[in-house]
């Protein structure tokens, strides 16, 4: 283990480099080879759905078509809701297979049932197989919608007869079984209701009873309808008001400023539908027809008394002069009859909208520091207040009531404070929004360079860290320990030239330089052995410590040393002269 630690401090950056590039590219390559296997282990388990939402009866046709075609597979589920699973490799084989078997067709019979008929079939069969047929084209009809896993519709039909008092109404009841985690709202209950009851005559969505796989019946109590419809009014209550407020503040914004206007407004409304029929009689009728009769009548009669009967008194006896005159009347009678035309007019409203308003009460407030440039500041409330009137639509004979004040915002500047200038929420200054928005429009389109780049980075400080402080030359390289000898600093001139002028730089060349200082002393220990390279290994163990604890005093060592081996020098070179 010692050498192998031995081994990696002597080998340089590329070395290293080399080996940890090899290490990765066989780490990769392991990797992808584990989860090639897998990916075709996966494929080799039944994690392939063949057909789902199955019953008993399905489930035992389909098995035995399958066992038949030599597919292996297995069943999931209980109940009614089983489902047929197999490998990849048999996935369309049992598709094909389940498809033509008798499993995948429907239990419900539909108007096919009249594809085969007979001359003897009576009036009666053909009764029974047509509402056979509607129940079935019924079921199937459910069956396709989304939520709704099985139906099975029943509807009873009653005989005809010619009695009024006798004749009862169709009913119809259906069984449907959800898909789980599936619920109806009233709404697809109606709907459901509505289509069986529009396919079968003179039936009532009134008469049509609705059940699910748990025999609940499928029907929102009164209550519960109460409480939908109500909190549906509010909803549209609440979006209502919030229009208004909204509209107000868009229109008073610029004139007072951003976030120094409040408004809230409550709308009172009537939801309740109103149908009138009023019919209005002309009490001056116009003449239609006049009917006039006239009649006159004149009589005269005899002085004389009565005679007596017979010849005599029948024949008229001349008359003479006045004496002989008898005496005379006239009766005249005058009828009208008049016929009238009676005017009437019918009126028939319906209010047709979902709510009408009763009453529009809004309260405005805004920031009273606007106020302080104003002249006329009662002029300027009433403006707000007809600008706020006409954005909600005031009418005084509903009722209608706007109120509008000032008063001082706490936590906002004033107005002239920040003019010219972007403020928060709270009316205080903030940057410029063109410079936000470019930055963050500059974020948001390189967004997905960003992690690559941040990636680089950290890879380029692990390796001006970790592996070029590091650097050390290995044991018989002459050519790195010449040049540590020639005291190159090529490499310091590298990190000076690079750009970083702090600390971290300053570390780096000192660690390069300690590196090729210790790699020198290491290459002097190639002509010793075993015993003595240890012994120097834990010499030069024992002067780094010292030197890290005492540095001072270590320096005034080396220097001695130094001047006594360049006075040795000196005197020998003289003496070789």
């Amino acid at each position: 283990m010692d050498q192998l630690f031995k081994f990696v401090n002597n080998l340089n950056a590329a070395q290293r480099a080399v080996i940890i590039g090899g290490f990765s590219i066989l780490f990769v390559l392991l990797v992808g080879l584990l989860i090639y296997s897998n990916i075709k282990a996966e494929d080799k388990k039944f994690n392939y759905t063949i057909a789902s939402n199955l019953t008993k009866n399905q489930v035992m046709l389909a098995s035995s078509e399958l066992e038949g075609s030599g597919v292996p597979f297995t069943v999931i589920g209980s109940g009614n809701d089983l489902t047929l699973k197999t490998s990849k490799e048999f996935i369309n084989i049992a598709k094909i297979k389940l498809v033509t078997s008798e499993a995948s067709t429907s239990k419900h019979v539909g108007w096919e049932i009249f594809e085969k008929s007979s001359l003897g079939s009576t009036n009666f069969e053909n009764k029974v197989k047509y509402l056979r047929a509607l129940e079935g084209e019924l079921s199937r009809s459910l069956e396709s919608l989304s939520g709704i896993l099985r139906a099975s519709v029943k509807i009873a039909i009653p005989k005809q007869t010619i009695f009024t008092e006798r004749k009862t109404e169709p009913t119809a009841s259906a069984v449907l079984t959800l898909k789980p985690g599936v619920y109806l709202t009233q709404k697809q209950i109606d709907g459901i209701r509505n289509f069986i009851a529009s396919a079968v005559s003179d039936l009532n969505s009134e008469n049509i009873k609705l059940i699910d796989q748990d025999g609940t019946l499928l029907e929102h109590s009164k209550d519960e309808m109460d409480n939908v419809k109500s909190m549906t009014q509010n909803k549209y209550k609440t979006k209502l008001e919030t229009g208004y407020e909204k509209k107000i503040v868009s229109l008073l914004e610029p004139i007072v400023g951003p976030n120094r206007v409040v408004a809230r407004v409550t709308v009172n409304l009537d939801f309740i539908k109103k149908h009138i029929q009023q019919e209005i009689y002309d009490p001056e009728g116009t003449i239609r027809s006049q009917e006039s009769t006239e009649k006159t009548a004149s009589s005269q009669g005899t002085n004389g008394g009565g005679a007596v009967a017979g010849v005599d008194s029948n024949i008229e006896q001349p008359q003479d002069g006045a004496a002989n005159q008898g005496t005379k009347s006239n009766n005249e009678s005058t009828k009208t009859l008049t016929n009238y035309e009676i005017s009437k007019k019918v009126i028939d409203q319906k209010d047709n909208n979902y709510s009408t308003v009763k009453k529009i009460s809004a309260a405005v407030t805004f920031d009273s520091t606007v106020l302080n440039d104003v002249e006329n500041k009662e002029e300027f409330i009433a403006s707000i207040e007809a600008v706020v009137q006409d954005s909600i639509g005031y009418d005084p004979k509903r009722g209608d009531q706007v109120s509008v004040r000032s008063f001082k915002f706490v936590g906002l500047k004033a107005l002239g404070e920040a003019s010219g200038q972007t403020v928060d929420e709270n009316g205080n200054i903030v940057g410029n929004t063109d410079t936000l928005t470019m930055v963050k429009s500059v974020l948001k389109e390189f967004s997905e360079y960003i992690q690559y780049l941040i990636a680089a980075i950290l890879l380029f400080i692990f390796y001006r860290k970790f592996i070029v402080n590091h650097e050390v030359v290995i044991l018989g390289d002459k050519s790195a320990a010449k040049k540590a000898e020639d005291g190159s600093n090529d490499g310091l001139i590298d990190d000076m030239l690079h750009g970083f002028e702090d600390e971290f730089d300053m570390q780096s060349a000192k660690g390069r330089l300690k590196a090729k200082v210790k790699s020198q002393i290491m290459n002097n220990l190639s002509g010793l052995d075993e015993e003595g390279a240890a012994k120097y290994e834990i010499l030069i163990e024992e002067l780094d410590k010292e030197i890290n604890t005492n540095p001072g005093e270590m320096a005034r060592m080396i220097e001695l040393l130094l001047s006594e081996g360049d006075a040795k020098f000196t005197s020998k070179k003289k003496e070789g002269r």
